[in-house]
């Protein structure tokens, strides 16, 4: 209504009377001299007392233009002048002709996944370089921000509380999740995990096509999201030799919450991409300077003796308590304004060091409607518009605008991104200290109301923050819908762990509700729902992926939804064997096989279930029967948890079954059956697992040409789509192809990357791979050992299938002739009980070689 066209010409006038006051407000973590006209308090200039590091931020610029990019986290604690700065710097950068792109974290849990890249893409010069791309990489692009007129719509918003820039309905993109698809799409994630990459690469050439020295500003990355410092380490490593330095501001106190945050640092300092600098406050004659930068004059030395004691030299500290002793209209300059304000803090209850009071104290001096929109501001949890407040607010339009400009003129709000926000977030959090409890409930609600209406035609870009909202404002149905909608437009963007953080949200919400079918139900859904971005973060062996199906089964049971249950079982087996639980796996899948029928497309998934672990325990004639059943079942679907399609996944498992029973030809039809089939589908992913099951094949039948085609396939295309797991399936088997000193180094960094993982599925078959480079090393000793863990692997996962090979590989060490013929007997009779026929033979070859006749 008229709020909006008054928060518009507001805007329009602000921009016109406040030069440069957007960077302005941050000033107040630093110091500055000049007044801007129309506002109180300090404006742009020079900076005090911070001259080593500016230089040490000038010289790393020199060293990123000259091609060697790289990341500078400027570190100390809140009011310290971090964000100042970085802003000076930026500036100094912008000057010398450098393309500057700002954005800033929040710590609400509203927030939006990747949206600081986006912001950086939507500055002009970003803009017009995503236009000069390949179509292939505009469209990456095109998921984040895209261009009007395109048949997509953003997933994050310009700023909060403004009608974003897509299109309007147009829904979620064809290729994302869904919330209501087919049986299996819950799947996509981990199908779909492979574009990742290939998303973030378009981001990055969208950047790096700039063509210009560029400067990348995040403000509060304590608060960044685990996918955006996925795509800074992406984007630093693409980057070459591109002239660009990212300078990120980090709250010291704020990394205790955020252990993600702490290993992401360690791995860029590693990679030598990142540099900290550590802001500690003034000194003595830094903070007299600031002051006298601020007064005008230079203050006597006790006063500045006295400013020193009660700020600690935090430049914030420094400017607010010379604002105590002012009118609230101005920073005091007279003679006693330093005295004045550290009476004015002392006043008001305030000890020394105690900044948030001192802030607390000022939002008091403001008047009843300012201090009121500063409480609701501060309840928005991030940047917001006039529009938004106008809409939020009970009082009219006029007032709010009134209050705003109020707020605007004494620094405690600043322009930013076509709208406003705290000048400090610990402006911030003390207005919001300001509101009562039960005043919160409604400025929660009414945000929530006021963004629905701004963005009735695409609540996706603000979902993340109405979920919040509406948990805070008492509407936890809402606020579910909201949490679950949040998650799958963060899994379209293929940030994964974002849709787990806001599942859980759900859930908190949901375990706060009085026990029942009702509440059962609510949480199995949420559950089923996390279960696939969980595997494609984390992995199949997740212990946080089997507790949450472990869970989602018992709800299942309990309410006897028997689809969820199949789906369940299937996936907790997939946790289960991939652990290397072999035996407690396959009883989930003969659960999921009996809770299906045997011969409906929707049992395949739980016949491949039943096939693997049939195979594993030592039966691959029952285990092959199975694999087969689910090609027939699912031909042309994806399966759930396993992310691939059954009739390439199984026919190429069934490849290794068709070799143990000695079928020969039919192992190596099924094996190239299953790569030409993976091609096919166009999927990176399912093409790797037909790659690896056919390295397995190959090592098998000692195909050294084939296996080294394939694997060297696998290895190129698990690299490039940085695929785990099988990642390692690559190391090791192109280890044992290339023996040596290298082959045994690749084979154990194989290995102890999948022991890393929490995944000994098959450890027996990779144990046995290593101990035969070790004797082609001349390493017995060190082979002898491997071979014994691996016959104690084989027990303790009962991962038997390949044991009667380690067995006899195993009796070539026994010094004893009677004991390594009886170990060799023994491993013909478990080859023999299980059918592997092929196993058998070598059992029985070397028994002839000792000169024993096999039995019978």
């Amino acid at each position: 209504g008229s709020g909006a066209s008054v928060g518009a010409d507001v805007a329009r006038a602000g921009a016109g009377a406040g030069a440069g006051g957007g960077v302005g407000g941050a000033a107040a973590d630093a110091a500055v001299a000049v007044p801007d006209a129309g506002r109180s308090g300090v404006g742009l200039a020079r900076l005090v007392g911070r001259s080593r590091e500016l230089d040490v931020l000038r010289d790393l610029w020199r060293t990123a233009v000259a091609g060697r990019p790289g990341c500078t986290l400027v570190r100390g604690a809140a009011g310290v002048g971090k964000t100042r700065l970085v802003t000076e710097f930026a500036e100094l950068a912008r000057r010398q002709g450098a393309v500057v792109a700002s954005s800033q974290c929040f710590g609400s849990s509203g927030r939006l996944a990747l949206a600081p890249v986006a912001d950086w893409l939507r500055t002009p010069a970003a803009r017009s370089a995503t236009a000069t791309l390949d179509e292939t990489w505009r469209a990456e692009v095109d998921r984040l921000v895209p261009v009007k007129g395109h048949g997509t719509r953003s997933t994050v918003p310009r700023s909060t509380g403004s009608r974003s820039d897509g299109p309007r309905g147009a829904g979620p993109r064809s290729d994302g999740p869904r919330s209501d698809g087919p049986r299996g799409a819950g799947v996509r994630p981990v199908a779909d995990a492979w574009q990742r990459p290939r998303f973030f690469e378009g981001l990055a050439r969208a950047l790096m096509a700039v063509g210009q020295p560029m400067v990348l500003v995040l403000d509060n990355m304590q608060w960044c999201d685990q996918d955006t410092l996925a795509f800074l380490n992406f984007y630093l490593g693409l980057a070459g030799d591109a002239p660009v330095m990212i300078a990120g501001t980090l709250r010291d106190e704020g990394l205790g919450d955020g252990p993600e945050l702490a290993d992401w640092t360690v791995r860029m300092r590693t990679a030598g991409l990142l540099t900290d600098l550590t802001l500690d406050p003034l000194e003595a004659e830094g903070t007299a300077g600031l002051a006298e930068a601020i007064t005008g004059r230079r203050l006597p030395e006790a006063d500045a003796t006295l400013l020193h004691a009660t700020t600690g030299g935090f430049p914030l500290y420094v400017v607010e308590t010379l604002r105590g002793g002012a009118s609230p209209d101005g920073i005091g300059t007279g003679p006693d304004a330093v005295g004045a304000g550290v009476e004015a803090v002392a006043g008001a209850g305030v000890g020394v060091g105690d900044l948030t009071s001192v802030l607390r104290n000022r939002l008091e001096r403001a008047s009843a409607p300012a201090r009121e929109i500063a409480g609701l501001a501060a309840a928005v949890g991030t940047d917001f518009t006039l529009d938004l407040l106008t809409e939020a607010s009970d009082l009219d339009a006029g007032v709010v605008v009134e209050a705003v400009d109020e707020l605007w003129r004494h620094r405690i709000m600043r322009e930013f991104r076509g709208g406003y926000d705290f000048s400090h977030d610990l402006l911030r959090d003390a207005a919001y200290a300001g509101v009562t409890p039960p005043k919160r409930w409604l400025l929660h609600r009414r945000i929530a109301q006021g963004l629905e209406l701004l963005h009735a035609d695409d609540t996706d870009a603000v979902s993340a923050q109405l979920a919040e909202q509406y948990a805070r404002g008492g509407r936890p149905d809402r606020a579910l819908a909201y949490y679950r909608r949040a998650a799958e437009v963060a899994g379209g963007l293929f940030a994964h762990t974002e849709s787990i953080r806001l599942l859980r949200e759900a859930l908190a919400i949901i375990r706060a509700m009085p026990e029942g079918r009702a509440r059962d139900a609510k949480e199995l859904e949420i559950l089923k729902a996390m279960a696939a971005p969980l595997n494609a973060r984390y992995g199949y062996s997740s212990p946080h992926l089997r507790e949450t199906t472990e869970r989602a089964v018992a709800l299942a049971e309990s309410l006897g939804d028997d689809e969820s249950l199949l789906d369940g079982l299937v996936v907790l087996w997939t946790s289960r064997f991939v652990q290397g639980r072999i035996t407690e796996g396959y009883r989930a899948a003969v659960q999921a096989l009996n809770s299906a029928d045997p011969d409906s497309p929707a049992s395949g998934p739980a016949h491949f279930a039943v096939g693997g672990g049939a195979m594993t325990l030592g039966r691959p004639a029952d285990g092959l029967r199975h694999l087969e059943l689910a090609v027939t079942l699912t031909r042309g679907a994806f399966m759930l948890s396993v992310g691939t399609r059954p009739d390439v996944h199984g026919t190429a498992w069934a490849a290794h079954a068709h070799w143990l029973l000695g079928h020969d030809e039919e192992a190596l039809a099924s094996c190239n059956d299953a790569i030409k089939h993976a091609r096919t589908t166009g999927h990176p992913y399912v093409l790797a697992v037909a790659l690896a099951y056919g390295s397995v094949t190959h090592q098998m039948r000692r195909d050294m040409s084939k296996l080294k085609e394939t694997v060297t396939e696998l290895r190129e295309l698990c690299g490039r789509y940085d695929f785990a797991y099988y990642r390692e399936w690559g190391l090791i088997l192109d280890g044992w192809h290339r023996g040596g000193p290298a082959g045994v180094n690749l084979a154990r960094e194989g290995i102890g990357n999948l022991r890393a993982q929490g995944s000994f599925a098959r450890m027996p078959y990779w144990l046995s791979l290593l101990a035969d480079l070790l004797a082609r090393d001349d390493r017995p000793d060190a082979a002898r050992a491997t071979l014994d863990a691996a016959l104690s692997a084989a027990q303790s996962h009962d991962d038997v299938w390949w044991l009667p090979e380690v067995m006899r590989m195993r009796a070539a060490y026994d010094h004893d002739r009677e004991q390594a013929v009886s170990r060799l007997r023994s491993a013909a009779r478990t080859a023999s009980g299980h059918g592997s026929v092929a196993l058998l033979r070598r059992c029985e070859h070397d028994l002839r070689a000792r000169g024993i006749a096999p039995d019978a």
